[in-house]
């Protein structure tokens, strides 16, 4: 017995990046191989474990549908299921598998694919065609595809095509000194079909076919075409003449069966050859397409509570939480707080406030919004119900939308008539910084308007909302607007004198070689609000933070204690957990250029330094500029987030409490811009430990924990908006008003 291996492609798909395309021409081309099957080629398919055996069926029906030999048998290829494959076993059966040499040689580093011809006394017994298993493989139409690092996505289908064209006694024609467009050419192309020159080469193969008198045409139908997974469809099979057998592909119909039921689970081809006694016959297929179900979200109210009375023109405090319990994820939307005077929340009742979910919910994820919300002016007083309206701008399709709508457990309200609202009051400064002996003007502006004005270290007259002041040394200076009642709320501003110190607010790190760590300094006047972001002994992110301080008298040296507060979890956060603690040592910053500076510190007895630099990222052009030190406000007194600003880029370090109400920090290092509103994902780090230690920047570990959105009205207010994908707080979405912070 003589053997004979049939071409590999190796250079076929691997030699992709060096030979994209191929020269096309009109000339033949074609190149027959010595040795060719004297028969029609039933192969056995084995390719189950990794794609599955449609790719090779339809390279096969590709073929059937052109024809082989002069007689053009349409029905050259038949395949047949197969859950195992003894290969290379020279068992006169041809197959089609997986395998992890060739024929016990190894594979080429870059070969895909061998057919391999058995042959004895110039016969044909067996043609084995063997897919090399430790290459990743897909299948797909159209021009190649390329994975991100430039390497060709291997097709099974164009591979299989190529293949068995080897096994029926096709060789590669570009080998041959031709140059022609062809699936069989040995370089890969974005040819995924036969070709004329391949078509070609197919009928001058020496096969004359079974006999052409009597050989059954024949159709196949599916019905339904179109089902749904878990439906059924019949497939007929008709043939003119009568067949008198059939060979099916993917049913395990009986080789007398022209009909049967198939039950999908994915769109799949179905193919069935009718037979003559002779042995000819024709091919035809048919698709059964699944529906793919629509999986959609459902989100519902879980609770709301509120106040039992207020006052119409004042505010109520009101908490929502809720959840989307559907398979999808939804789009943006927004949850409504309505009064109505009935228990029947609609949105025609009286819309009071609102948050937004500018991310959505993943499926199985919670919320919660809280916040004050005014009472309208225009209501009247009386009782009414408070409830809320989960997407009540109708903007995601839900699976269920008669859960949308809640009371709150807290009962009615009882809105009371309008009592004098408390004026809030703004106070600056024109200039806020003047030289010795100069003049700076004070204004007051208070919302609703004040009634008097109590001042402090101005001498102002009460019925005066502005002055002029000269102060020789810095100056803290207040003022509160009182209302009719008496009742007023308090605003300051300082007027700095010359000398000044030049402006640090900025980012700072000791460069890339200490990656993971930094400082943020954001600088009113000549106050400093400085927070370090840095790592514990066990290299838990921790912060510092050192909210005052003093200069030198040449404005090049800051020194400030340091503190190290505690107070509840960020997803359950109150300020009356809040506390500062005693100082636990000193930072000293010298700053030795604009840009540069030198660290030094002392924090829990350990002492050391740093050689710092401000740190570079920003580019583009921002729509607003907030670069500042933001909070929520005495309401959420003890944490915060520095938003440094370079050009279009926010970089925002929050500094915050874990579920233990320790220190904890997250970043924000990039984002987008939407109109005012930034947004991108921000993510926790461990790393190595700070204090007196060597830093290590590789054992700096970043996680994407969620993602953030900041919408700002203005520059000087926001409103906060993150969802928590992982860690210990993954499922938390919440939504904070927050402002710039005076100090």
């Amino acid at each position: 017995m003589s053997i004979k291996f049939g071409p590999a492609i190796t250079r076929f798909l691997i030699a992709a990046g060096i030979a994209m395309g191929v020269v096309s021409g009109d000339a033949k081309a074609y190149s027959l191989m010595d040795v060719v099957p004297g028969g029609r080629l039933r192969m056995n398919l084995a390719m189950q474990a990794i794609v599955g055996n449609q790719p090779v069926s339809d390279a096969m029906a590709q073929w059937n549908q052109v024809g082989i030999g002069p007689g053009k048998d349409h029905a050259f290829f038949i395949g047949q299921a197969s859950s195992t494959a003894g290969t290379c076993g020279r068992n006169q059966q041809n197959e089609v598998t997986w395998s992890a040499n060739n024929c016990g040689l190894a594979f080429g580093s870059s070969t895909l694919a061998v057919t391999t011809t058995w042959s004895s006394s110039g016969k044909v017994v067996e043609v084995d065609v063997l897919f090399n298993n430790s290459k990743t493989w897909s299948a797909y139409s159209g021009p190649l595809k390329f994975n991100t690092n430039g390497t060709a996505i291997n097709d099974l289908t164009r591979v299989a095509l190529h293949e068995l064209g080897h096994a029926a006694g096709l060789d590669h024609p570009d080998e041959a000194g031709q140059s022609v467009s062809a699936i069989m050419n040995s370089r890969i192309s974005s040819i995924y079909t036969l070709q004329a020159d391949d078509i070609a080469g197919a009928h001058a193969l020496a096969w004359q076919g079974a006999a052409s008198v009597g050989v059954p045409v024949c159709s196949l139908t599916a019905s339904p075409s179109s089902i749904t997974a878990g439906g059924t469809s019949t497939l007929v099979a008709s043939c003119s003449p009568s067949a008198t057998s059939y060979a099916w592909i993917n049913t395990g119909f009986s080789s007398n069966a022209s009909t049967g039921v198939v039950s999908p689970s994915l769109s799949t081809t179905f193919a069935v050859t009718g037979f003559n006694a002779a042995g000819g016959g024709n091919s035809a297929s048919a698709l059964v397409s699944v529906a793919t179900a629509v999986v959609r979200p459902d989100l519902e109210v879980l609770s709301v509570s509120g106040p039992n009375n207020a006052n119409v023109g004042g505010q109520i405090n009101v908490s929502g939480s809720i959840a989307n319990k559907g398979g999808g994820t939804t789009s943006t939307f927004r949850v409504g707080f309505y009064l109505s005077n009935d228990n029947a929340i609609n949105v025609g009742d009286h819309l009071i406030g609102s948050c937004n979910f500018a991310g959505g919910l993943l499926s199985g994820q919670s919320g919660t919004c809280e916040g004050a919300l005014n009472v309208p002016a225009s209501i009247a007083a009386g009782t009414y119900y408070l409830g809320a309206i989960i997407d009540d701008t109708l903007t995601v399709s839900e699976s269920d939308e008669s859960n949308n709508i809640k009371l709150a457990s807290s009962g009615t309200v009882v809105i009371a008539s309008a009592i004098a609202q408390v004026p809030v009051c703004t106070l600056t400064a024109a200039p806020a910084l003047i030289s010795a002996g100069s003049s700076s003007t004070l204004t007051a502006s208070c919302s609703p308007a004040a009634t008097t004005h109590a001042w402090t270290n101005t001498g102002f007259a009460p019925n005066a909302a502005s002055g002029v002041v000269s102060p020789l040394v810095t100056t803290s200076y207040s003022v509160a607007g009182i209302n009719a009642a008496g009742v007023g709320s308090p605003a300051s501003v300082n007027v700095s004198v010359a000398g000044m110190a030049a402006n640090y607010t900025d980012l700072w790190w000791a460069g890339s070689v200490e990656n993971g760590w930094g400082l943020s300094i954001n600088q009113h006047g000549n106050a400093l609000f400085s927070v370090l972001y840095v790592y514990d002994s066990a290299g838990k992110p921790v912060w510092y933070v050192v909210s005052t301080g003093n200069w030198d008298s040449a404005f090049t040296t800051y020194t400030g204690l340091v503190h190290q507060p505690t107070s509840a979890p960020l997803n359950a956060y109150t300020p009356t957990s809040f506390v500062p603690g005693a100082a636990i040592g000193n930072v000293n910053i010298t700053f030795t250029s604009n840009s540069t500076a030198v660290l030094r510190y002392t924090i829990n007895g350990i002492t050391a330094q740093k050689t710092i630099q401000r740190q570079i990222f920003g580019y583009g052009v921002a729509p607003i500029a907030v670069g500042d030190m933001w909070w929520g406000g005495t309401t959420q007194d003890g944490w915060g987030i520095s938003i440094t600003q370079q050009s279009a880029i926010l970089f925002g370090a929050w500094f915050t409490y874990g579920p233990d109400g320790r220190v904890a920090w997250y970043v924000l290092p990039n984002g987008t811009w939407n109109g005012t509103t930034y947004s991108g994902p921000f993510y926790s780090t461990t790393g190595s430990a700070w204090l007196g230690a060597t830093y290590d920047a590789s054992k700096l570990t970043v996680s994407e924990t969620g993602t953030m959105s900041l919408s700002f009205n203005g520059s000087n207010s926001a409103i906060m908006t993150y969802t928590f994908t992982s860690g210990p707080f993954a499922g938390t979405t919440q939504r904070k008003q927050i402002v710039r912070q005076a100090f």
